[in-house]
């Protein structure tokens, strides 16, 4: 059976009548199948806004230096409704929520941790992509960044390309050494630690930036570095305030492809405000992964072509990759049942 297909008759991880399914951050973590993620988002992508797909801009409200942003979404196939909300701040740390809800009964059939869940349904989002503008024979992979969001996009790219070695970088030595002592042994391929991010980068097939570099920090991948073949992955930046990459990454790029709608990825991310301010054109003829997966716009063409892609997040992501730990969970039996935490109320 397909993956949409499955998607479609199991009501996004139904819960037995009356009940919700809670997982902490353990265990989603422990309920998370990557590859299965990726097909999971890529099912989900491939719906455009419509009968299928329901997603209104995110809600960002701040007040005394805490943010707080909702994501809601309706995805049909899957068969829920449903929201992400995450709040706080850099300094003190960030919480998030998902809720799934079944769309047929109403019935609240999930709440998760999601703080796993993001950086997961993030190298999910990055895999995909990849999957759909890396050149076919990428076996290599350059890092720059050694955190949880470097772990999972390291992983996702893995689980559609058959990878062979990485590098990595981090500015602090301990970080990029214990990353690579880490992922080798999750991954059982090479993992080298470098003194450099162009180091990370040089002859590298792939090359994932997934960096903290702060508020008005400095960009961690040049286009200057970028060499012919080469796909970038880029998931940072996600305010205005925070760069990861130049602008020359995106102009030397043959194709770049968005997560959400250009104005959307604009209004939250510092690298592409950088480089709508000199070619606004150029930013609103972005195309998106959804466009790319429907064959509406080309991917890559040659060998040597260099593709970019840069990525905020969406519900789609979230509820989908939540949808598919729920399956899991529910198989291995992971997870606390309770009495629906909603109950329905008539007129």
């Amino acid at each position: 059976m397909e993956l949409n297909q499955i998607l479609s008759v199991s009501g996004g991880g139904a819960a037995p009548d009356g009940t919700t399914l809670l997982l902490s951050d353990d265990e989603v973590r422990r309920s998370c199948d990557m590859a299965a993620m990726v097909d999971a988002i890529e099912a989900a992508l491939g719906d455009a806004p419509g009968p299928q797909l329901a997603m209104p801009p995110r809600s960002n409200l701040a007040v005394e230096g805490t943010f707080f942003r909702v994501m809601p979404a309706i995805t049909s196939r899957a068969g829920v409704l449903g929201l992400k909300m995450l709040h706080g701040s850099f300094e003190r740390g960030v919480r998030y929520l998902v809720v799934l809800c079944d769309i047929e009964t109403g019935a609240v059939t999930s709440v998760l941790d999601a703080a796993y869940l993001t950086a997961a349904r993030t190298g999910a989002t990055a895999g995909l992509a990849t999957r759909h503008l890396a050149r076919e024979d990428a076996a290599t992979v350059g890092v720059i960044g050694a955190g949880l969001e470097a772990e999972t996009n390291l992983a996702a790219v893995a689980a559609v390309r058959k990878i062979q070695s990485v590098k990595v970088f981090s500015p602090r030595s301990l970080r990029r050494e214990a990353f690579a002592e880490r992922m080798a042994a999750e991954l059982d391929i090479e993992v080298v630690p470098v003194d450099t991010a162009q180091a990370a980068v040089a002859a590298m097939d792939v090359v994932v930036v997934a960096t903290n570099t702060g508020s008005g920090g400095p960009v961690a991948l040049r286009g200057e570095w970028i060499e012919p073949g080469q796909h970038i992955v880029s998931i940072g930046s996600t305010t205005p305030s925070l760069r990861e990459i130049d602008v020359p990454t995106f102009t030397r790029a043959d194709a770049v492809v968005f997560d959400a709608p250009a104005d959307a990825v604009a209004s939250e991310s510092g690298d592409v405000l950088a480089w709508r301010e000199l070619d606004g054109e150029a930013v609103s003829a972005v195309p998106t992964v959804t466009e790319l997966l429907r064959a509406e716009v080309p991917g890559r063409r040659r060998a040597d072509d260099v593709t970019v892609f840069k990525s905020i997040g969406a519900a789609t992501q979230d509820l989908a990759g939540a949808v598919a730990v729920c399956e899991r969970a529910r198989a291995l039996k992971i997870g606390t049942e309770v009495r629906s935490v909603a109950v329905l109320k008539t007129f």
